[in-house]
C-alpha cells in the first residue's frame, strides 16, 4: 500500500513538472512570434540612407553590457533581453542568474543569428 502512495505521489511531481515544461515551451514560442514580428515591421519600414533597418543598425553598435568589447549576439530566456555576448551571458547563467536589465531569472541563454 506505502509503494502505491509512493508511486501516486511521484506520478503527480511529474505531472507538475510536464505542466511547467509545457509553460515553458509556451513562452518561449510566444517570445519568438514577438520577435518575428518585430523584424517584420523592421524590415516594413527601413531607414532612410543606406537602407539597412534601425533594428540591424542599432544591433550592430551594440557592444555586450558586461564586457564591453563583443557585439550583442545572444537573449536571455525568460525575459527575452538583448544585452550581452554569449559568452558573457553563459558567464551571468553560471553566477548570478540574474538579468542585468531586469533581474528576472536567467533560465536559459540563446544564440541570435541576424542576417546582415
Amino acid at each position: 500500500m506505502e509503494l502505491l502512495y509512493d508511486l501516486k505521489g511521484h506520478m503527480e511531481q511529474l505531472q507538475r513538472e510536464m505542466s511547467e515544461l509545457r509553460k515553458s515551451i509556451q513562452s518561449c514560442m510566444e517570445m519568438q512570434m514577438n520577435s518575428q514580428n518585430y523584424l517584420k515591421v523592421q524590415e516594413v519600414h527601413p531607414v532612410q540612407g543606406n537602407g539597412k533597418n534601425s533594428f540591424d543598425r542599432r544591433l550592430n553598435k551594440r557592444s555586450c553590457c558586461i564586457c564591453y568589447e563583443t557585439q550583442v549576439d545572444s537573449f536571455l530566456y525568460r525575459c527575452g533581453h538583448m544585452c550581452t555576448c554569449l559568452k558573457c551571458a553563459h558567464e551571468l547563467l553560471q553566477s548570478s542568474g540574474k538579468c542585468p536589465i531586469c533581474r528576472a531569472p536567467i533560465l536559459d541563454v540563446v544564440r541570435a543569428y541576424l542576417d546582415s
